[in-house]
């Protein structure tokens, strides 16, 4: 498949979504750069771009000569409250796309979100003593609390009214894949704690919290992920909408 004319510019590519997303992208065909403060060669054919999001100067440098079609968002930063979160996370999208919309090259953003979107952010989850309706649909009401998602996707939305490109979220839940060097992989940091556990006859005892050991909880492959996020890409049946995506499969943490 050629599609040498799709340049594509995924913005994370060190992580776990972003660089499954790269690979996918290189096996059809496409230009890919890949975005990040510290890039890797991991992946062939790859082109690395290195800059930081909230450095409009390093950002403006670092994309001088690059006019991708599809812009593919698969990163976010951690801070100490979501209001930090909402500051910080809104303007790593912001930024991005008001440096490159003077190119006019842009057909597509993608912006990767995920569970917190139904469940609210890191301190409000649980706590609150009501959890969301089950199964979570794209058109659930958006909650009250605050919450950096909901900035992030604001970002796009404005951006889309002002370029004129089309858009999609993508809400994986918890996602589990492959990544060289990335440390948030739930699935890979289990099984190296449990493989210790095991050589040094250590109990295994659960990390989390009771309520995600007794909960129901279900995954997202990072490569089904990245089929999902080229298909909402390239398909005008799939554009500005928002989608859900998992492996089907539904389990608690405690039967593992």
């Amino acid at each position: 498949m050629d599609n040498r004319e799709n340049i594509a510019l995924v913005v994370g590519a060190t992580g776990i979504t972003g660089s499954n997303l790269a690979e996918e992208l290189i096996s059809q065909g496409w230009i890919v750069y890949g975005l990040s403060r510290n890039p890797n060669n991991n992946i062939p054919k790859l082109i690395p771009v290195k800059a930081n999001l909230l450095d409009t100067e390093s950002l403006n440098t670092a994309l001088d000569g690059i006019s991708p079609t599809h812009i593919y968002f698969t990163t976010w930063m951690r801070n100490d409250t979501e209001e930090e979160n909402i500051r910080v996370n809104s303007a790593l999208v912001r930024n991005l796309l008001d440096i490159l919309s003077p190119k006019k090259s842009v057909k597509h953003v993608a912006l990767v979100t995920g569970l917190k979107h139904y469940l609210g952010p890191f301190e409000a989850y649980v706590k609150e003593g009501k959890l969301p309706e089950t199964p979570v649909r794209e058109e659930h009401p958006r909650l009250s609390q605050p919450n950096f998602y909901y900035a992030q996707e604001d970002e796009v939305y404005r951006a889309s009214e002002r370029d004129k490109f089309t858009w999609s979220i993508h809400r994986p839940h918890t996602v589990i894949g492959y990544a060289v060097g990335n440390l948030m992989n739930m699935g890979t940091t289990l099984a190296v704690y449990a493989s210790i556990c095991k050589e040094t006859g250590r109990k295994f005892i659960w990390p989390g919290s009771e309520q995600q050991w007794n909960g129901i909880s279900d995954v997202t492959d990072a490569r089904i992920l990245a089929k999902q996020l080229v298909w909402a890409s390239t398909n005008e049946s799939a554009k500005n909408q928002a989608f859900n995506i998992t492996n089907g499969d539904v389990f608690r943490w405690k039967w593992l």
